[in-house]
């Protein structure tokens, strides 16, 4: 039987405490491999273009290049790089400005070896892992920062619409194909063309996007009014 080669991961951690937990971690976990160490932005950016890792974690809070310029400018240069903000900060700011600068993810160190690994499965598959306290600053934030009052006409279909409900909910691509009764490959490919329709690309980008332009209320499941909530 053919095994699974473990995927590559990079991480990015001033503290050396930090990076020595993360090496304990790692050597016990057959999914994952640790490949590289960063001890600033930087060396984030220039390991991730030697190293070429499937997963980067990254702290926020780096000398020389701070963790939220280091993802901006990972991610400009390899789109398809997965960073997840693993940090003690979990202020709106810290959120949206991660989320923004293209992490796939945002959780916060204390939500524990098992919310970590499965975090890291979800990023991997396409889902938008957030430390549920860190959803609900990203859903406040970018609510009270929208720059529409009424929602604003891009083209989607009503099905594209249906979905971003659901993923505004905080749900994983299978969780959405199963309340749309399609596949995780048909959920990706919908979320391939509403990103077209939108301008951005990641799935973060995506929601924040759609929020902002009022074109779903994050409050509101699909199939619910707004009196049926409140």
């Amino acid at each position: 039987m053919t095994s699974i080669a473990p995927s590559r991961v990079l991480i990015a951690d001033d503290d050396p405490l930090v990076r020595q937990a993360y090496r304990s971690f790692f050597s016990a976990q057959e999914a994952f491999c640790l490949v590289g160490e960063a001890r600033n932005g930087q060396e984030a950016i220039d390991s991730y273009g030697v190293l070429k890792p499937a997963i980067v974690l990254m702290d926020l809070q780096m000398p020389v290049v701070a963790g939220i310029e280091a993802t901006e400018r990972i991610c400009a240069r390899w789109s398809d790089a997965c960073i997840v903000a693993l940090t003690t900060f979990g202020t709106r700011d810290y959120v949206v400005a991660a989320l923004k600068a293209g992490a796939s993810g945002y959780l916060l160190k204390d939500s524990g070896a098992d919310n970590l690994v499965a975090g890291m499965h979800q990023a991997l598959r396409g889902d938008m892992p957030l430390s549920a306290s860190v959803r609900r600053q990203l859903v406040n934030s970018v609510t009270s920062d929208a720059t529409a009052r009424t929602p604003v006409d891009v083209g989607l279909t009503p099905r594209e619409t249906e979905l971003l409900g659901w993923l505004t909910q905080g749900m994983t691509n299978y969780q959405i194909g199963r309340a749309m009764y399609v596949s995780e490959g048909s959920v990706k490919q919908y979320l391939s063309h509403i990103g077209d329709k939108l301008g951005v690309k990641s799935r973060t980008q995506i929601l924040i996007r759609a929020i902002q332009l009022n074109i779903v209320d994050p409050h509101v499941a699909p199939g619910e009014t707004r009196s049926a909530v409140r």
